[in-house]
């Protein structure tokens, strides 16, 4: 739970600190909200990917995921401002912007987390196979015996 709370307070100071440096007004597209909420659907997906494809949610892999994905990203990315965003450029008579801004940023937050499963998956996949080729290759061989009476 601490790894969660930590992960969480990084990713909700870095939204805040990216909201105070792209402000906007509620009748326009709101930049930052956008950028946090598809950043951390990629980066969630990368993490996702990459964790689900070097072994079980356990250990250091479980704080991991806590810690970077449910805390940092959870932190980080707000579907309620997003909410709130859709219903304020309604309001403000962006008739055409409202919707767009609803399902636009759905769709792409969709296609960022399926690229980052893509991409944490093959990375995973990798290293995966690196370490067990390396594994092989540092592993002591047997050597079989000579059978009896054979001359070299």
């Amino acid at each position: 739970m601490i790894a969660v709370g930590l992960g969480g307070g990084v990713g909700t100071l870095a939204r805040a600190g990216l909201e105070a440096l792209w402000p906007h007004d509620a009748a326009h597209l709101p930049g930052a909200t956008l950028t946090v909420n598809l950043t951390g659907a990629l980066l969630l997906g990368i993490l996702t990917g990459f964790l689900s494809a070097v072994g079980p949610d356990e250990g250091g892999r479980r704080l991991l995921r806590l810690a970077a994905g449910t805390g940092l990203m959870g932190g980080l990315t707000t579907h309620s401002t997003y909410i709130v965003e859709v219903v304020r450029l309604q309001q403000h008579g962006r008739a055409l912007l409202a919707p767009a801004y609803l399902f636009g940023s759905l769709a792409a937050g969709i296609a960022a987390a399926a690229i980052g499963l893509l991409l944490g998956g093959r990375v995973g996949r990798t290293l995966r196979t690196l370490r067990t080729l390396h594994a092989r290759q540092t592993r002591p061989t047997r050597r079989r015996p000579r059978p009896q009476g054979s001359s070299s």
